[in-house]
């Protein structure tokens, strides 16, 4: 499909510009998927595709600026803070409405947070050891002993106050998550499950329609506090179309943005014409691709099989699978992460030992391993050269590519996979975002991301002691904790991506977001 497009560059160049002036006019911006949204709902979405999205549709109580600086959103400051840590005084910003009419107050977030903890919520972040499970009260709601969190207190409409057990110093980063987002409680106990669907907003943006795996639109929200500054009337997601149709559309100007960068099929033919200089934007990501193999489920509950995989598997010929556009990591934790360890290697493969260790691991194929992929790029491409590296060693392996929502259905729920490709990046920066979300016990949950099912109580222990330090003072104990988890090898660290996004030059303000990649309430048009 990539070599019908040479010829049409310089035949729909102009195209792009006209039909990107025609557009202009009406400030609308066109961006393309290959695969539908998860969920829109700010409980339970949580990637990279969602999470902008719905930070343009819902105000959490702090937000970053252009880099990783916290600042006030829904709240009118950043906080009080008690000495010890543990009490959080917020004030509310008067005047934010969701669409309905209901207003958005110290009780639509009590409410919110609380349906997150919520077991029937399904959340990612449900739960005791989800990031609200710290909250004072929180054992009591979770047991049916009370009807809320005590540490949520309402200290008037627009007061809010946060109780915690313990200290932790992620907690304000915690409430610039779409997590934190205030939600309207007569919509959702409406909808219920389905919210996602009909989201009732309060932010930049509102839900115009979805319709499931075409189109998605967003238009301005007028009674949004700081519609002034949004300078879209209207964006259009198109969902549900191949990489190379979406590219084909970008050149004609149909398409404004690839929301997953430029495929690697066309990015050598696109990021060497100068023609597209000016629409290339790239971003080295705070994130790491990697393959997890489930401990919980055979044959990766053995360790020797474990190490035969990481053994066997060579990064250098994944980062070359995708235009060299990464570079190759033996960690956990990425570049531009606090905790990030350059004296970790990036092993290289050994096919010779990874036979070794697989014979001595006493493994018997009876059956093909299924491996799970993404259907998006470069999902396919990775699994193939898995396949292809574990197949010299003796271990034959079935791909199964799923869209978006379907892959990441999937892979959160216990126990429906054995091996997989995955990525992760930055919630906010800390090494904890990584090293308890997808490694502490309680995260093996459905919607948790601890894919390896991995399962070590000192490992819990020692994460949960340094969430209370100061983070200068924790990152010796943080890397530590990394060795450890890498010796036990739930994972296999591939690379540290960087992201080509292709972007309009009629589009601007937007840069890469190091958190929320795309920042929708910032673009304009020239």
């Amino acid at each position: 499909m990539s070599k019908p497009l040479a010829p049409l560059l310089h035949l729909t160049l102009a195209l792009a510009f006209s039909t990107g002036a025609a557009l202009a006019a009406d400030k609308v911006v066109t961006v393309a998927y290959p695969s539908d949204f998860q969920s829109l709902d700010p409980a339970i979405g949580y990637d990279v595709q969602n999470w902008p999205v719905e930070h343009a549709l819902f105000v959490t109580l702090l937000t970053y600026d252009n880099g990783t600086t916290l600042r006030p959103w829904g709240a009118t400051d950043l906080g009080q803070v008690s000495k010890d840590g543990r009490t959080y005084t917020f004030k509310l910003r008067k005047g934010i409405v969701f669409e309905d009419g209901e207003p958005t107050d110290a009780a639509a977030y009590k409410y919110a947070f609380e349906r997150i903890l919520n077991p029937k919520t399904k959340s990612p972040q449900g739960g005791k050891t989800g990031w609200f499970g710290n909250l004072v009260g929180a054992d009591a709601f979770l047991a049916g002993k009370a009807k809320d969190v005590s540490g949520i207190k309402v200290i008037d409409p627009y007061t809010l106050q946060f109780q915690l057990s313990t200290p932790d110093r992620t907690f304000l980063n915690v409430l610039a998550t779409p997590f934190a987002s205030a939600v309207p409680r007569k919509a959702v106990e409406k909808w219920g499950s389905d919210f996602s669907h009909h989201v009732v907003a309060n932010g930049p943006f509102l839900l115009q329609s979805w319709t499931p795996g075409q189109k998605a639109v967003l238009v301005k929200n007028p009674k949004y506090f700081d519609a002034v500054n949004v300078g879209l009337d209207r964006i259009e997601f198109q969902v549900g179309i191949s990489e190379q149709v979406s590219v084909l559309r970008a050149q004609r100007g149909q398409v404004d943005v690839l929301g997953n960068g430029i495929p690697s099929a066309q990015f050598v033919q696109i990021s060497s014409d100068p023609k597209y200089k000016s629409y290339i934007k790239s971003l080295v990501q705070v994130g790491v691709e990697y393959v997890f193999m489930n401990t919980q489920k055979a044959p990766f509950d053995n360790k020797l099989v474990r190490q035969a995989v990481a053994t066997a598997l060579d990064r250098t010929r994944m980062v070359q699978l995708v235009n060299g556009r990464g570079k190759v990591t033996g960690q956990i934790l990425p570049p531009g992460m606090p905790g990030y360890d350059a004296s970790v290697p990036a092993p290289r493969a050994d096919v010779a030992k990874a036979i070794t260790l697989l014979q001595q691991s006493g493994y018997k194929q009876t059956a093909p391993i299924t491996f799970i992929t993404t259907s998006d790029e470069p999902g396919p491409k990775i699994a193939q050269a898995v396949q292809q590296q574990l197949a010299a060693i003796g271990m034959k392996v079935d791909i199964k590519a799923l869209p978006g929502a379907e892959y990441t259905n999937t892979i959160t729920t216990p126990g429906s996979t054995a091996i997989g490709f995955s990525g992760w990046f930055q919630d906010y920066p800390d090494p904890s975002d990584f090293l308890d979300v997808l490694f502490e016990a309680g995260y093996y949950q459905p919607g948790g991301y601890n894919l390896a099912g991995y399962k070590v109580p000192a490992v819990d222990t020692q994460l949960k002691s340094l969430r209370g330090e100061p983070l200068a003072q924790a990152l010796p104990g943080y890397q530590k904790v990394q060795k450890q988890i890498l010796a036990d090898m739930p994972w296999v660290p591939l690379y540290n991506p960087v992201q080509y996004s292709f972007v309009n030059p009629r589009v601007t303000g937007m840069l890469v977001h190091p958190v929320w990649t795309y920042v929708y309430q910032d673009w304009k048009i020239k």
